[in-house]
């Protein structure tokens, strides 16, 4: 199965189009760690923990298209002509379906660690900083829930059609327009520009990093949300 599974995260990854998505994402990077971040989000430092995750949750919307652009490798015609072949072989379809899963999330985490980095290396050329350690919880706060629940929806969508894995991405784009809540604001993007100007101001300038309730379970909603999404898209795929 590793065979299958560096194999299968080659053929993502030495790819035209995911080199395209991330020439796209390299220089969106740049605009918006030049434009906003350098600047400070909602009057914090440009390297704190809230202008870090605003600019993490401004580019997650490219990472969850190039997650879905990985799902469409997994439902083309072709794959699915060689998947009966697969499927009469010994192969297990569980485990086959799960390799498919860690290869894709293995390219999503390749591009989101390029992303990180990037914004990493700006922040320690400009200003010195290299406190990254205070990145930790947004990123994960951020990355995870996102990655799941994309996961799950798109491996059980692109099951029923590969169309829905299009309508998907339009959708991924879409939502970024709306003013949602903390709880259901799945990039975060509005809660990190707003939020900040809320809370009091620390003996260093800084508002503390601290989240509210609804946030934190949203978070939570959107990783059992995509974990159940991510059994029943295995169990369909398995049959």
């Amino acid at each position: 199965m590793s065979k299958i599974f560096l194999y299968e995260l080659k053929r993502l990854i030495f790819n035209k189009m995911f080199l395209a998505l991330l020439i796209i994402t390299c220089f969106y990077c740049y605009m918006i760690l030049s434009r906003d971040i350098i600047l400070g989000i909602a009057f914090t430092a440009p390297f704190s923990p809230w202008s870090f995750a605003s600019y993490l949750a401004n580019i997650l919307p490219l990472l969850m298209i190039t997650q879905l652009f990985f799902f469409t490798f997994m439902y083309s015609n072709h794959e699915k002509q060689v998947r009966q072949l697969t499927f009469a072989s010994p192969v297990d379809p569980l485990k086959f379906c799960l390799v498919k899963c860690a290869s894709i999330t293995a390219g999503f985490l390749f591009m989101a660690l390029f992303v990180i980095i990037l914004g990493m290396a700006f922040l320690a050329i400009l200003f010195r900083f290299f406190a990254f350690s205070d990145f930790i919880l947004p990123i994960m706060l951020i990355l995870i829930p996102c990655l799941l629940f994309v996961l799950g929806a798109g491996l059980l969508l692109g099951g029923i059609h590969v169309n829905l894995l299009y309508v998907l991405m339009i959708a991924a784009l879409l939502i970024t327009l709306l003013p949602l809540p903390p709880f259901f604001d799945f990039y975060g993007f509005s809660f990190f520009t707003t939020y900040p100007l809320t809370l009091p101001v620390g003996p260093d300038g800084e508002p503390a990093f601290t989240l509210p309730a609804p946030f934190i379970l949203g978070r939570l909603f959107f990783c059992v949300a995509g974990v159940l999404l991510l059994l029943f898209g295995i169990k369909s795929y398995a049959k």
